[in-house]
């Protein structure tokens, strides 16, 4: 086992080494066209040696057309330079770092809001072969901010319509499409057939087998995130002493520390600011332009406009992505490493809903069309039932239910934390009584019933008024209508969007 590693190192030292020399001659090609004297004298030279060793007519007229013209790449064509012109007259592009980018191979990780803008931008500077990966759906709540897809692709794959958008922009692109999930099993071999690695995906678990396989394979990764107002960006494993992303988080954080779009919003310019930085630096990867963003990452807030540049420790030697010790066992493949990388595993919302709701007891839960009954037969009455809305406030004011009532999850939270939960929920519930209600049923929700899980488990032990509750001993304050009322906490299971899916679909599903 250890010969084949070691001659695993060896060839990838060599194609590295292959790359190095093809950039150095690339840089000699240009700096030979770009000294004027030698190079008109040389196109001169050139021109008159072929127009000499054609065979001329009788009358001294060559039969080989004379070119239109040259150009220090090859591989460039009229339509080429005449597209991409304004990229190329950048003296750090020219023609040279044209036709690199022309040659380039990019893995797309993720098209959707920092996806979008990638793509459209790399496929308009003339990169060779572009792949994406993404095997979700278009949909109407996307469109705010993945910008690469339309109205009327919601329900289309993202990877074609993308791959749509891709082509529209540059019929000559190559792009290819991939309609499943990025995962331990596929990784390596996408990531080995390409130059570099763009990281657009949206969640921790995509971010970490994206980072250890462009690790493995020795590809630098161009990283990038965004939520709500903030974005950040780095080029991570492009170096010696690059880090890559595990280096500097070597576990993810716990799920109530992370956010996402769905839960958290995002303000849509922000990963379009951040996907076009992407965009930038793969472009300067391939082309040698510049200084890339390694060993550094880019802190960007949308909402304050400030913008910083923070320095990155170095490659750690222990890390379990791109550390000497992982470099040994290269062979064993990545999917092989998941029962000990847990955080490989992502869970479909689905899933998270369903077990949160298992979480109740039988008696504390009621489905989407049990509630709409009880609704219709109270007709709205707030006496014999309440609906409480445990949604942020920002989300209440969106949409909501009528008659419904307004009690965050975090207001419930913060009183249990200050051992007033029980006398906070009396003065509450008081002002929507009416005085003479003995039972009340009140049906929790939120937007996918996830939340208003949290909240029926604490509002469960207040199931009758004055039950001894926060520590408080004897007899709790009273508050009018709220003396003797016996409540029924149940939760609407999958929340607001069960609702529009199962019972009413003009209300907004977002």
């Amino acid at each position: 086992m250890s010969s084949v590693a070691e001659l695993e190192r060896e060839v990838e030292a060599t194609r590295c080494k292959l790359r190095e020399l093809e950039m150095q001659l690339s840089d000699a090609r240009e700096r030979l066209a770009s000294d004027n004297a030698s190079g008109n004298q040389q196109v001169c030279s050139s021109t008159c040696a072929e127009a000499s060793a054609a065979p001329v007519d009788g009358k001294g007229h060559s039969d080989m057309p004379i070119k239109a013209f040259v150009s220090s790449a090859n591989s460039l064509t009229k339509d080429d330079i005449e597209r991409f012109s304004r990229q190329m007259i950048l003296e750090d592009i020219g023609a040279v770092g044209m036709e690199r980018i022309r040659c380039g191979r990019v893995l797309l990780v993720g098209a959707g809001g920092l996806g979008s803008t990638i793509a459209l931008f790399l496929a308009a500077a003339g990169v060779g072969e572009l792949c994406i990966v993404d095997f979700d759906l278009v949909e109407l709540s996307n469109l705010h901010r993945q910008v690469i897809h339309t109205t009327e692709r919601v329900g289309l794959p993202k990877a074609e319509s993308a791959a749509r958008s891709c082509r529209a922009l540059n019929p000559e692109i190559k792009v290819r499409t991939v309609a499943v999930p990025f995962s331990p099993a596929n990784a390596e071999q996408l990531v080995s057939n390409f130059d570099v690695v763009v990281d657009g995906t949206d969640n921790v678990s995509a971010r970490y087998v994206v980072n250890d396989a462009a690790a493995r394979q020795r590809r630098p990764l161009v990283s990038g995130s965004a939520l709500r107002w903030e974005g950040q960006l780095s080029v991570y494993c492009s170096g010696e002493t690059v880090p890559c992303y595990r280096c500097l988080f070597p576990s993810p954080p716990p799920p109530a520390a992370t956010g996402s779009c769905n839960n958290t919003g995002v303000a849509g310019p922000v990963p379009g600011c951040i996907g076009c930085l992407q965009a930038l630096e793969t472009l300067k990867l391939l082309s040698g332009a510049g200084d890339v963003l390694a060993g550094r990452m880019l802190l960007f807030d949308g909402l304050r406009m400030r913008v910083r540049i923070v320095s990155l420790r170095k490659r750690q030697i222990n890390c379990p992505a791109c550390g000497e010790g992982e470099m040994k066992r290269k062979h064993v493949p990545l999917h092989q490493l998941a029962a000990e990388r847990p955080e490989y595993a992502v869970a479909p919302c689905d899933s998270g809903i369903a077990t949160s709701a298992r979480l109740l007891p039988e008696a504390a839960r009621i489905s989407p069309q049990e509630f709409h009954t009880r609704r219709e037969q109270e007709n709205g009455e707030l006496k014999k039932f309440i609906t409480l809305d445990v949604r942020t406030r920002v989300q209440f004011d969106m949409a909501h239910l009528p008659h419904s009532v307004s009690l965050p999850l975090p207001q419930l939270q913060e009183w249990k934390r200050d051992g007033v939960l029980a006398s906070e929920w009396r003065r509450f519930i008081s002002a929507h009584l009416s005085g003479d209600e003995t039972e009340v049923d009140v049906f929790v929700l939120c937007r996918r019933g996830v939340t208003s899980v949290a909240a029926t488990q604490l509002l469960l032990p207040l199931q009758h008024c004055g039950v001894e509750a926060d520590g408080m001993h004897g007899e709790p304050p009273t508050f009018a209508g709220c003396e003797s009322v016996h409540f029924r906490f149940m939760n609407v299971d999958g929340g607001l969007n069960a609702y529009h899916t199962q019972v009413d679909s003009d209300f907004p599903f977002y």
